[in-house]
């Protein structure tokens, strides 16, 4: 009888793995979508928060190997600070392609700080290596 156990990721972190890579390609779609009717000064500002999503999505490129209680803790945070500005400039965008912009970053952003406060997520990392 073998003694091997397997580990398998529980279904909350594969969520939030997988917005999290939704979410990176929608950014790249909606950069590049807006990137013709804005200034340099525009691009900036809507390149800002994209970028911090992009850092998440590498890190969620760790979930299912060693990643531990810090990588979480990584994305919760860095995913916060890319949903509170966004709520916070949402009135102020001038025109749809600039409101669904804002709406994707939080649409998608906010459940995966909610999947990854689970319980079940905050085993998975937490776990036995």
């Amino acid at each position: 009888m073998s003694d091997v156990r397997e580990v398998v990721m529980p279904r909350q972190v594969r969520g939030a793995q997988v917005l999290l890579f939704v979410l990176a390609v929608g950014g790249l779609v909606s950069m590049l979508a807006l990137s013709d009717g804005l200034t340099a000064y525009g691009q900036g500002e809507m390149l800002a928060p994209w970028a911090l999503v992009w850092v998440c999505a590498l890190l969620a490129l760790t979930y299912d190997g060693g990643a531990r209680g810090g990588v979480r803790m990584t994305t919760i945070v860095v995913m916060v600070f890319m949903v509170l500005p966004t709520v916070m400039k949402m009135g102020e965008a001038v025109g749809a392609g600039l409101f669904l912009d804002a709406a994707l970053r939080i649409l998608l952003g906010v459940p995966v700080v909610v999947l990854l406060f689970l319980p079940e997520s905050t085993a998975w990392f937490d776990r036995e290596r």
